[in-house]
């Protein structure tokens, strides 16, 4: 999936319309996702395309996947947190944390460097769904609110 395509997925799913304060978070964490979804398939890739390259490529890996799950690990805690409190989905959240624990899994390489890229890609799309999920879980808790008032 190229960067195209994936922002054409966001438009379909209105993720890139004007956001709220409580959704704020959970673009944030989606547009993450992404950014590491297509890291995690496109330097393998690379590797096969451009050789030259592999060293620097393998050099900056882990660092690069330990920076992304950094800034990963508190936005998703926090907006899915968030979403909780406002809308309780334990689903969603233990989706979210599932996901974020397959890509502390894959960046720790605990389970060997041949699984990194499988267990990052499994827990990038599951923090994706959990964030998409959280953020209409939060639409339909709004129209819930203005019906009632």
């Amino acid at each position: 999936m190229g960067a195209a395509s994936f922002g054409v997925l966001l438009r379909e799913h209105n993720v890139l319309a004007s956001s709220s304060d409580h959704t704020r978070l959970d673009r944030a964490a989606i547009w993450l996702s992404g950014l590491c979804l297509i890291h995690c398939l496109a330097v393998p890739v690379a590797f096969l395309l451009a050789p030259s390259i592999s060293a620097w490529l393998d050099a900056t890996e882990t660092q690069t996947h330990w920076l992304l799950f950094g800034l990963a690990l508190p936005i998703s805690a926090i907006a899915l947190s968030r979403g909780y409190r406002r809308q309780p989905n334990p689903m969603t959240v233990s989706l979210g944390g599932v996901g974020l624990l397959l890509m502390l899994l894959g960046v720790t390489h605990l389970f060997a460097n041949e699984l990194e890229i499988f267990l990052t890609t499994v827990g990038v799309i599951m923090v994706m769904v959990a964030h998409l999920r959280n953020m209409h879980g939060a639409h339909d808790h709004d129209e819930e609110h203005q019906t009632h008032a």
